[in-house]
């Protein structure tokens, strides 16, 4: 993997380090309240990442939190890389994907199922396409991408709303000794975390042995706008 991961950054010429955001969390079912409040968020954040020279990376689909912070970078102007991390074996192949799959690693034999391929955001900057035909097989990959680009610098990941690959997301990062900001009010797999960093529920991890909840900060939806710039810095320092 990583070999692979250094070629393809190389390949998108993205060399030099810098913090890195991994933004996961509901797609297609991410309620429409939530989306509103994180389209005024991530438009705020984008002159944000800006400043603090960032990357963004996700899972890249044309759905919840991947669409709207293409969205946001797309109408603000910004010029961080936002990164789109998919299986290949899910996705639609698309003309703005800057490294083809086979640069990456052979992909497992597709699976023969009804599931539709979806298409990638057009306002993703890169991508990167990696073996698998399952949601969250492409979980390692973007851990490991977050940290191949940083390469010493911050890293953080977010997280708003989600269900089970999104949770698989989380477990891959804590599992690793990873800080993970959760956006209460958000829903699904994000408020779980926070009930359980508040002591007020189970983890919803695949493997709650594994992680401390330490691990976890909870930050308000509705009052993000306020604190999440200074988290970021803080945490892009470290």
């Amino acid at each position: 993997m990583a070999t692979a991961l250094g070629s393809a950054l190389t390949t998108l010429g993205l060399t030099d380090p810098r913090p890195v955001l991994i933004l996961v969390g509901g797609a297609a079912n991410l309620d429409e309240g939530v989306a509103a409040h994180l389209q005024f968020l991530f438009r705020d954040l984008v002159p944000v990442l800006d400043r603090l020279g960032a990357a963004v990376i996700d899972g890249g689909t044309q759905f919840g939190v991947m669409a709207l912070m293409g969205e946001a970078r797309q109408r603000g102007g910004g010029s961080f890389p936002l990164i789109g991390i998919a299986p290949r074996g899910r996705v639609k192949g698309s003309a703005n994907c800057d490294v083809p799959p086979d640069q990456l690693m052979s992909a497992a034999p597709h699976r023969m199922d009804d599931e539709p391929r979806v298409a990638l955001d057009p306002h993703h900057s890169h991508f990167l396409l990696v073996p698998g035909d399952r949601w969250g097989d492409e979980s390692p990959w973007l851990m490991a991408a977050a940290e191949r680009l940083a390469a010493g610098c911050g890293t953080l990941l977010l997280v708003a709303g989600g269900g089970e690959v999104t949770r698989h997301d989380v477990q891959q990062r804590l599992s690793q000794g990873g800080r993970v900001l959760a956006l209460a009010g958000s829903g699904g797999t994000a408020d779980a975390l926070v009930a359980w960093r508040r002591g007020e529920g189970p983890p919803p991890l695949d493997d709650p042995g594994v992680p401390d909840p330490a691990l976890v900060e909870a930050l308000d939806l509705l009052t993000s706008g306020e604190r999440l710039p200074g988290l970021l810095a803080r945490a892009f320092a470290n």
